[in-house]
């Protein structure tokens, strides 16, 4: 049996165990695996009639790259869409049983907070008539047990960036930057807080690697230490808070004159 042939049969059903309404939650739902339809897209079902779920892999006989999963959770009116699913096979047990290990990051668009989880379970591949003549077999996909969970936070999806100008600096010189922090959900709910910044030392920083965002902003100066060769990396931070989800950026600048 080839892993190739079952590259995304990893998401499996799922029947919820325990409810937590959206709304103000913060325990995660969980649940258990049921049924599997398909190698490449599988559902699962938190309950008879409300909620559904599904996930499928970026391509066939590539098991460790990313996914997407879908999720519409009891109560909700809307399906959110393509969160980013990262699963992949962690070994073989026997000779046709597989456990799969995934997890999953985004937003659920009924709320735009982030929700994130994992997905843990084992499912048995039957090959059925096999034809003796190079036919191959005719495969179905059983789950055998298994878990989801979704985690829940009050927090919207933000994005950090920083730019710098000039982005090719002397030793002897400096580059002036501009940090942001975006709120992907809702660009009128402005993110607020500290940033934390660093360059691996190759420089300084003329807030002390501390940026406080006004307006989602903040700008500072970075100049190179004497002995950096070659390029430097700026990383900013942003930790999160209650309402924005943490997330962080990076830029690369040219330094010269210190080789």
């Amino acid at each position: 049996m080839r892993i190739s042939r079952i590259a995304w049969a990893a998401p499996l059903g799922l029947a919820l165990l325990l409810l937590v309404p959206v709304s103000g939650a913060t325990a995660p739902v969980s649940g258990v695996v049921t049924t599997c339809t398909s190698v490449y897209t599988c559902s699962f079902v938190f309950n008879t009639s409300a909620g559904t779920g599904w996930a499928y892999g970026a391509g066939t006989g590539s098991y460790r790259q990313p996914g997407l999963l879908s999720f519409q959770l009891p109560g909700e009116a809307k399906a959110s869409y393509n969160l980013s699913y990262s699963t992949y096979i962690g070994s073989l047990i026997g000779t046709y049983t597989y456990w799969t290990v995934g997890n999953f990051f985004g937003t659920d668009v009924n709320t735009g907070k982030v929700v994130f989880g994992t997905t843990d379970t084992n499912y048995t591949i039957t090959c059925h008539g096999h034809s003796g003549r190079g036919g191959g077999c005719t495969y179905t996909y059983t789950t055998d047990n298994g878990t989801i969970v979704f985690h829940f936070t009050q927090a919207e999806m933000t994005s950090t960036t920083v730019s710098c100008t000039p982005t090719s600096v002397h030793v002897a010189g400096k580059t002036s930057c501009t940090l942001k922090v975006v709120n992907l959900w809702n660009s009128t709910n402005v993110p607020t807080g500290k940033v934390r910044l660093s360059s691996g030392g190759t420089g300084g920083f003329s807030n002390k690697g501390v940026c406080t965002l006004s307006a989602g902003q903040c700008t500072f100066t970075w100049h190179p230490f004497d002995n950096t060769c070659g390029w430097g990396t700026i990383s900013a931070v942003y930790p999160g808070y209650t309402a924005f989800y943490k997330s962080s950026g990076s830029t690369t600048l040219t330094v010269t004159g210190g080789c």
